[in-house]
């Protein structure tokens, strides 16, 4: 079984709830994925999904091929990885059979979902997270938190932006 613990930045955290928070209020999901110097485990980059080739619905949230593109080029120009995807969820944190089959299915990569996007938590420990360890996802230990400077990038099928 392959569990990555990662460390990510509470203001990473705080414009990730920010996001979550404002498309919750208009009652769909969204997410971003964390991304990480290649073999490391402290994320340096938080990619927020833009508009373009991402389906948000309640219920639902879909990044496309077509969104994902420029992500990876944009990791691999700089040689960063693609560590997770965090969604947000309506009601509690689970893995639907959705994010269990459309989520970046690599091994060592890590799913993490918050619960309530409503009224989403800033609190790591009470997100899920799940670890694909190259043939199902297994639950995994929460990210830890620390005082790291976070770049924020927004993505999707049009490139890839500074905020």
């Amino acid at each position: 079984m392959t569990q990555t613990h990662l460390q990510i930045g509470s203001d990473a955290v705080t414009r990730l709830i920010a996001d979550v928070q404002h498309h919750g209020q208009l009652g769909v999901e969204t997410g971003a994925v964390l991304l990480s110097p290649r073999g490391e485990p402290t994320v340096t980059h938080l990619a927020i999904a833009g508009d373009v080739g991402v389906v948000r619905r309640r219920g639902l949230f879909v990044l496309s091929a077509a969104a994902l593109g420029p992500l990876f080029d944009f990791a691999e120009e700089r040689d960063l990885q693609l560590r997770a995807q965090v969604h947000s969820h309506h009601g509690r944190a689970f893995l639907s059979p959705t994010d269990e089959a459309g989520n970046i299915r690599m091994t060592g990569f890590v799913a993490a979902v918050i619960p309530t996007f409503t009224h989403p938590s800033t609190d790591v420990d009470l997100w899920g997270w799940w670890t694909f360890d190259g043939s199902c996802w297994v639950p995994s230990p929460a990210a830890s938190l620390g005082d790291l400077e976070t770049t924020v990038l927004t993505f999707d099928a049009e490139g890839v932006r500074d905020e």
